[in-house]
């Protein structure tokens, strides 16, 4: 009896051992490529959120390099203004400058007034060509008011500078004859006299004072008063 011939079976089995080695490969290596994919994605990945924490790091210490400049820059050339007189201390109540509401002209000690009773209606900020009531200026300064007074007869030049600085909110231009300087600025409790408009420290006083923290009601109308005086005298 013949033996049955097993080099076909030997042969198929060996073809697919062959076979199936092959495709396991083949899969290992997809599997390889996958993982090394996924590596790299995740490296670009990390690399992505570094570079971008790195920017945002830049751009936060610009930031504050821009900042501190701008702050050394205003320190550093901030005007003097050790010429500011005060006439009410923040701190000391029994400083304070009057504040009732009158119904008759007041006279005060400065000219122009920087505070004290004053009339119940308060003169509405702008640019006045004549000199204006100062019971009703003196109100105005309570409300937050910067008042740029001047005397008559300056130059055209200096004028044209005091109308663009009193062309903002909460501000008063007004000639006034007889003030110690030429050129004045008040506020409640606050006042600087200079000789021309050029002087710096008129910016600074505006931005130190308009709305400053000397204010006795912050936030109170500027408009809506009066622009003539209701009192007289």
């Amino acid at each position: 009896m013949s033996r049955p011939d097993r080099s076909t079976n030997n042969a198929t089995k060996g073809g697919k051992t062959k076979k199936g080695k092959a495709q396991q490969g083949a899969a290992s290596d997809r599997q390889a490529r996958v993982a090394q994919i996924q590596k790299q994605a995740k490296s670009a990945s990390r690399k992505s959120a570094s570079g971008i924490w790195i920017g945002l790091g830049l751009v936060l210490v610009l930031i504050g390099g821009l900042v501190g400049w701008a702050v050394y820059d205003q320190a550093t050339n901030r005007p003097g203004m050790g010429a500011v007189v005060t006439y009410d201390e923040l701190d000391d109540p029994s400083d304070d400058l009057g504040r009732n509401h009158v119904q008759t002209a007041v006279q005060y000690q400065q000219s122009p007034p920087v505070g004290g009773d004053h009339n119940s209606t308060w003169l509405n900020c702008g640019i006045y060509e004549e000199p204006v009531p100062n019971h009703h200026a003196v109100h105005s300064l309570e409300h937050g008011a910067v008042w740029l007074s001047y005397q008559p007869g300056i130059a055209e030049d200096d004028l044209n500078q005091l109308r663009d600085l009193a062309s903002q909110e909460f501000m008063i231009l007004s000639p006034n004859e007889g003030q110690e300087h030429p050129i004045m600025a008040t506020a409640w409790g606050r006042q600087l006299g200079v000789e021309n408009a050029d002087d710096t420290r008129i910016e600074q006083f505006i931005r130190d004072w308009r709305q400053g923290p000397q204010t006795p009601e912050p936030g109170a109308a500027c408009t809506g008063g009066t622009s003539v005086d209701l009192v007289g005298g």
